[in-house]
């Protein structure tokens, strides 16, 4: 008893003193590390506004917060004491993530940009901070499209950094161009904010009812889950089946399937109507990887089933597109919105819907089926 009460003590004591040690560390380390970023910062805005002779952190600018990218400060450009433009600083999703200073001046032409960190995949993603790919900003408006492939050379092999990185510039440059022309008498741009692209997230099941069968052309929809269907249809599994009425009227059925996807697990729940039809798809569950394989949550893909049949095949390069890069991915789910359709579509026919004639053997990508 002692012993362990020598050894309770002694833990503690440990504890305490390597807690105490941290602080001590952090405490000393802390302002080395702000004033190492101070000076990177410092040393990046006069890299890329080079008619500039001093700098002065904009006091009165609001940290902008409102989409996936945040704007977090601003530095007024000054030249002999006038403005002559700012530096903006804005951290944004990228393949994974960067934050960049990127330079404008009054005429909301873009000077230079600098990235003060990247975290995309080293040999790909990383070769945004080479010249050859930064440099080809310098010279822009804040105006202009930025859309990768088009006024932005994209990297080969990293387009989804490329099309990060060009999506927080257009967006960052829109509120820097904004406060110096509301302050600093600077141009005027388009007036409406650059669309930011959201994360794609999977949908709730409440939130998908209502996706496909919104209330304004399915007034007072009642949902009603029936329970699973018999056995697993095609190797997967069929955990939720809904009929949804108006006015006591079915008017569509909706299945889930669980499948295999590239990395793990999906589901994916689809609607039909008596007349077989798909109404559409949405993502339940999808455990792929990022920015690629989880594209398929992105309305771009899921929007292309509607309007196929149930009884109809449903594959890839035929009935709807794949997406580049995570094929696999795409046909799997694209194999649960198949399974989902066909079970609804059986369920349908048995509450006054069309007959479902295609039988169990219908085709599949079966990508699911790969190492």
């Amino acid at each position: 008893m002692k012993n362990m009460l020598k050894l309770g003590i002694s833990l503690a004591v440990y504890a305490v003193a390597a807690c105490v040690l941290l602080a001590v560390v952090n405490t000393l380390t802390a302002p080395i590390i702000e004033r190492t970023k101070a000076a990177e910062v410092g040393a990046g805005m006069v890299e890329i506004f080079t008619n500039a002779d001093s700098f002065e952190i904009a006091g009165d600018f609001t940290r902008d917060a409102s989409t996936s990218i945040q704007v977090e400060r601003l530095y007024l450009a000054q030249q002999d004491g006038a403005v002559v433009g700012g530096v903006v600083q804005a951290t944004g999703p990228t393949y994974d993530k960067a934050t960049i200073l990127i330079g404008l001046d009054l005429n909301q032409t873009i000077t230079g940009i600098k990235f003060l960190a990247l975290s995309d995949t080293p040999g790909f993603g990383q070769k945004a901070t080479e010249p050859t790919f930064y440099e080809q900003f310098a010279g822009k408006s804040a105006t202009d499209d930025f859309e990768a492939g088009s006024d932005v050379e994209a990297i080969s092999g990293a387009t989804i950094t490329s099309k990060g990185v060009a999506q927080i510039l257009k967006y960052a440059a829109y509120v820097a161009g904004n406060y110096l022309a509301a302050n600093y008498g600077g141009a005027t741009g388009s007036g409406a904010a650059p669309l930011v692209t959201a994360e794609a997230k999977p949908f709730t099941y409440e939130e998908a009812y209502v996706s496909l069968f919104p209330p304004e052309t399915y007034p007072d929809a009642v949902f009603t889950d029936v329970g699973k269907a018999d056995g697993n249809p095609r190797t997967m599994i069929v955990s939720r089946r809904v009929t949804v009425t108006v006015d006591g009227k079915v008017v569509g059925v909706m299945a889930s399937a669980q499948g295999q996807s590239y990395h793990g697990p999906g589901v994916a729940l689809t609607a039909v109507d008596l007349n077989l039809n798909i109404l559409g798809a949405r993502i339940i569950q999808l455990t792929d990887t990022p920015k690629i394989g989880l594209r398929a949550l992105e309305e771009s893909y899921w929007s292309k089933f509607a309007d196929q049949r149930a009884d109809a095949p449903l594959l890839a390069g035929a009935e709807y597109d794949t997406l580049s890069g995570a094929s696999i991915t795409a046909d799997c789910v694209a194999d649960m919105v198949k399974v989902g359709a066909v079970e609804a579509a059986k369920l349908a026919a048995t509450l006054g819907g069309a007959a479902y004639d295609g039988g169990d053997d219908y085709p599949l990508n079966e990508h699911y089926l790969e190492d």
